[in-house]
C-alpha cells in the first residue's frame, strides 16, 4: 500500500513539466546556475508578494525584485560578468528585466485589489455581507424562539393533571 503511493508519487514527479532552460543558458558557464538561482529567486519574490498588501511592505526594491548582484553574490561570480562582459550577460540582463518587470506587475495588481478592499483586521467578509448575514440570522433567531414557545406550552399542557385537562376541555 505505502509502495503503491510512492510509485504514483515518483511517476507523478517524472510526469511534471521541467522548466526548459532559453537558448542562452549552459551548464558550461555559470549562465544556468544564474537562470535556476532566478527562477527561485522568482518563486520567493512571487511568494512574499501574495502575502504581503500593504504599501510599505514594498518599500524596499530588494524585498520583491531581484538584483544581478543578489545573483553574483549567491553563486560567487564576478558581478562584472555575469551582467556585463560575458557572452550571455546580454540575454541574462534581458530576462532578468523580464523577471523584475512580471513581479512589479504582481506588486502593482496586489496593491490596487488592497486598495480597492481595505483591510478590516481579522474581519474577512464586507460590510454589506455581515449585514445581509445579521439580518438572516436575526429571522431565524425569531422563528426559533416562536418554535420553542410552542413546544414549551404543548409541554405544559402535556403535564396538567387529567381532571383539569378535563375541566379545560382538553381532553
Amino acid at each position: 500500500m505505502v509502495m503503491d503511493y510512492l510509485k504514483r508519487r515518483a511517476e507523478e514527479k517524472c510526469s511534471e513539466p521541467h522548466l526548459e532552460c532559453p537558448e542562452w543558458v549552459s551548464s558550461k558557464n555559470a549562465s544556468f546556475r544564474a537562470w535556476q538561482y532566478v527562477e527561485q529567486l522568482r518563486n520567493e519574490k512571487a511568494l512574499y508578494i501574495k502575502r504581503h498588501d500593504k504599501a510599505k511592505d514594498f518599500s524596499k526594491k530588494g524585498a520583491y525584485l531581484i538584483k544581478g548582484s543578489e545573483v553574483a553574490a549567491a553563486l560567487g561570480v564576478s558581478r562584472a560578468s555575469l551582467n556585463n562582459t560575458s557572452n550571455y550577460s546580454p540575454y541574462f540582463r534581458r530576462y532578468l528585466n523580464e523577471v523584475n518587470a512580471e513581479l512589479e506587475v504582481a506588486k502593482e495588481e496586489k496593491l490596487k485589489k488592497a486598495k480597492k478592499e481595505p483591510s478590516r483586521g481579522s474581519i474577512r467578509s464586507s460590510k454589506s455581507q455581515l449585514f445581509t448575514a445579521n439580518t438572516e440570522l436575526k429571522r431565524k433567531i425569531c422563528e426559533l424562539e416562536a418554535k420553542k414557545v410552542e413546544e414549551l406550552v404543548l409541554y405544559a399542557f402535556d403535564q396538567l393533571p387529567l381532571p383539569v385537562k378535563k375541566k379545560l376541555g382538553l381532553d
